[in-house]
């Protein structure tokens, strides 16, 4: 059973997707798949009805970002009410990437939120794909899996917040519908990208073999060794293929190969001196690349390859593709992938991943946010040392230093009182002798 979805190429050389492929209306907004952001309302046209046949559907300027624009919407008493961009598209194909995503800024979790895509001319023709809401009142990336969706049928979309609830007055915002996955992701701070037993984010393959073509499974472990102990990895069956391999399909946060310098991989390739390579892309144009090549070592057993990075321009590349065995045309060669990280050789704790120190990870927040006038920072010093806690607005200017004093390890909180600021963005940095944190909150007068 295959676990991941098919990336198809059509010729031997890896094409830059044409803005006829991302199904957009108008092929300068053709940023990441991008359909429709709220500051482009130039030529487009909202509407939205509920069941009293009430308007609750705005365009306002975003209360967090003033520049930017958002579309409001406001929940009735309606079970199913939503807003459509009354516009047609090209017909969407999700043969290529299989996903529609939305930013949404809700009121609370667990609230279901439906994305609808249509015929024009048949709106009885339709599919819909649920999401849950995972955050309230900040904003979150939520994904739409369309997978097996028939090409050529659908050309219209609709949004349907809180479908079935009944959350009358509540204020729902939502920005940058897409034709691909949302969000971004981070790097790890093991570095960890993917190990099949418990990290194991959104991968695709593909192949462009004419004799047979390739596969991509998760398995269990072949030959579980001191190098690679796991119970699961990755099987990458070859084909006639000079260009097949597998990817991270999720766009990650612009990569800097100034710090972390070196990529690890673990592979059980069939033989000694066959090639493997790394290649680091920008998202949205994958003409834009680096390449990275090394050679195995030993075949039939595992071994960890090590890729230096350090020469790739830091801060750029958003992407990240694997090519087993790259430009041979071996067919039916088993090569076994585990355990892929991006480290900082430098740093010795990234060895062994329980020896990783995760400082601040995820444990610097503040609550609520946003807020008025006041929020509690909490955060976690892993390590003795003092304590730095200073708010800046967002042209880095350094507002009030909340506290800076000797801390011991644990759980900490200090509160800022905000009467004297105005509505906006503003920043709270968290430092110690040996890291540093930078979140943002939210101030609401």
């Amino acid at each position: 059973m295959k676990f991941f979805t098919v990336f198809f190429l059509a010729l031997l050389s890896l094409s830059t997707v044409t803005l006829a492929q991302i199904d957009l209306l108008d092929p300068e907004l053709a940023t990441f798949g991008r359909i429709a952001t709220f500051s482009e309302t130039d030529g487009r046209n909202w509407s939205s009805v509920d069941c009293n046949n009430a308007e609750v559907f705005q365009i306002i300027s975003d209360p967090i970002v003033g520049s930017n624009l958002v579309g409001l919407f406001t929940s009735t008493a309606c079970t199913d009410e939503g807003f459509t961009l009354n516009e047609t598209f090209i017909p969407f194909d999700f043969s290529l990437h299989a996903f529609m995503s939305l930013d949404v800024y809700a009121p609370a979790a667990g609230l279901k939120i439906v994305f609808k895509i249509f015929n024009s001319a048949d709106p009885t023709q339709a599919k819909i794909v649920e999401a849950l809401t995972t955050s309230a009142a900040d904003w979150d990336s939520l994904n739409f899996d369309f997978t097996g969706t028939p090409a050529g049928l659908y050309d219209r979309i609709s949004i349907h917040p809180d479908f079935g609830g009944t959350t009358a007055g509540q204020e729902w915002m939502f920005d940058n519908i897409r034709k691909d996955r949302g969000g971004l992701l981070y790097l790890p701070n093991d570095g960890l990208l993917v190990d099949f037993d418990t990290v194991m984010p959104f991968l695709h393959y593909w192949d462009c073999g004419t004799v047979s073509p390739a596969e991509f499974y998760v398995t269990e472990n072949p030959s579980k060794d001191d190098v690679n102990p796991s119970d699961l990895c990755a099987l990458m069956l070859s084909s006639d293929c000079a260009w097949e391999g597998f990817a991270i399909a999720e766009k990650w946060a612009p990569l800097d190969f100034t710090v972390y310098s070196e990529a690890r991989i673990k592979v059980l390739a069939p033989e000694a001196g066959l090639n493997f390579m790394f290649k680091v892309e920008l998202w949205e144009n994958s003409g834009i690349m680096v390449e990275t090549t090394v050679t195995t070592e030993v075949g039939n057993a595992w071994e960890e390859l090590r890729i230096d990075l350090s020469g790739i321009e830091p801060e750029k590349f958003t992407k990240i593709a694997f090519f087993p065995d790259f430009q041979s045309v071996l067919i039916a060669d088993e090569w076994f992938i585990d355990d892929i990280r991006i480290v900082d050789p430098s740093n010795v704790a990234v060895e062994k991943k329980e020896n990783v120190i995760k400082v601040f990870a995820l444990s610097a927040k503040n609550y609520p946010n946003p807020y008025n006038p006041t929020t509690t920072i909490s955060y976690n010093v892993p390590l003795q040392s003092n304590v730095k806690v200073s708010v800046f607005d967002l042209n880095g200017r350094e507002l009030q230093t909340l506290i800076n004093a000797e801390h011991s390890i644990g759980e900490h909180q200090v509160q800022f009182d905000a009467s004297n600021l105005s509505s906006g963005v503003y920043f709270y940095k968290v430092e110690t002798s040996y890291d540093v944190v930078v979140n943002k909150m939210v101030v609401m007068q």
